[in-house]
């Protein structure tokens, strides 16, 4: 595919990340793959003996990939969360971003190099409500439920927490131009959400501008309202 080709996908850790060691991965990544070290620094990971490229090559700081599978998108933010990065850059794809900012964020990372969409951070709610599901059943518990409507005095639930900050993370990293100023807001924005929530308030349902078509000079264009 066109969107898959040329350029390396990558995923990269921040510059004071703690491991940086080119072969440190999960064991259960390490046997899926078999690793060959040539061609410079790094280490490559194929799935098997026969194929001629590599799925991933691990250089240390810097994953790098020539395509946008959802498998070994999987591996490279496993690999991120087991080296204890929480802020990873990626680029390449569009689909290798989302795909990488969806995995990401879905085990807690703060992904950088792409701008979720309304469909995106949907998304991203549903895999998050999926995996709390699915750990609380493996911890035979009963995952948090919304407040129902006979019980009006129940705070705001785990899952509406998050779907709140999707929505207000999605639109910090569309309007806001620099990395500390985005920081800064999310920052405060996760503060005074605990401080409500601690007082049991509940969330009300919050409303995501339509798009507006402007047309300027004979150019028909989207705005948010």
């Amino acid at each position: 595919m066109a969107d898959e080709a040329s350029d390396l996908n990558s995923l990269t850790a921040a510059p004071n990340a703690a491991s940086r060691t080119p072969g440190d991965v999960p064991e259960r990544v390490r046997r899926r793959y078999l690793l060959e070290s040539r061609g410079g620094a790094g280490i490559d990971f194929y799935v098997d003996g026969t194929v001629t490229a590599a799925s991933f090559r691990d250089q240390g700081r810097r994953l790098t990939t020539p395509r946008s599978d959802p498998n070994v998108i999987g591996d490279l933010v496993e690999i991120a969360r087991h080296r204890g990065w929480t802020t990873v850059t990626v680029s390449g794809a569009g689909s290798f971003r989302r795909q990488s900012w969806l995995a990401g964020r879905t085990i807690g990372l703060d992904v950088r190099g792409y701008r979720p969409t309304q469909r995106d951070v949907q998304a991203l709610d549903r895999r998050l409500d999926h995996r709390l599901a699915r750990e609380a059943g493996a911890a035979g518990t009963a995952p948090p439920r919304s407040p129902s409507a006979h019980d009006p005095k129940a705070g705001a639930s785990a899952a509406e927490v998050r779907a709140r900050m999707r929505i207000v993370e999605a639109v910090v990293r569309s309007r806001v131009r620099t990395e500390e100023g985005q920081d800064r807001i999310l920052q405060s924005a996760k503060a005074r959400l605990g401080a409500w929530l601690e007082r049991g308030a509940h969330l009300r349902p919050l409303k995501v501008p339509e798009p507006e078509i402007v047309v300027a000079r004979g150019v028909r264009r989207e705005r948010r309202r």
